[in-house]
């Protein structure tokens, strides 16, 4: 295979795999969501509820806030893509009584 080639095959494996990523967020539930959306879903819900709609752990765990990263949850007012999505749980029933997104 010639440089050529062998370059824009890379090339194509890359620009394929940054689409993976993207498209393996809307398994996790948040790639289809605006974060008003993501909030009223999740709002009232208990941990495992939250477990199932991410389809995995959080990538960190603050007190009673969950921080899930590399997450796409689109925000139509910016035209852009909030990629860190904080659940913040109640003290005193644990359920969830916030969400919110940030650019990361």
């Amino acid at each position: 295979m010639s440089l050529t080639r062998a370059s824009l095959f890379l090339g194509f494996f890359l620009l394929i795999s940054g689409w993976r990523c993207l498209s393996q967020d809307a398994s996790y539930g948040s790639a289809t969501y605006t974060p008003q959306q993501l909030h009223e879903m999740l709002v009232g819900q208990n941990r495992n509820a939250v477990l199932q709609a991410f389809g995995r752990l959080p990538n960190i765990i603050r007190g009673n806030d969950w921080f899930y990263e590399n997450v796409a949850v689109y925000v139509p007012e910016k035209d852009e893509y909030y990629t860190l999505a904080v659940v913040c749980f109640s003290l005193s029933d644990g359920r969830v009584w916030q969400v919110v997104c940030y650019p990361h």
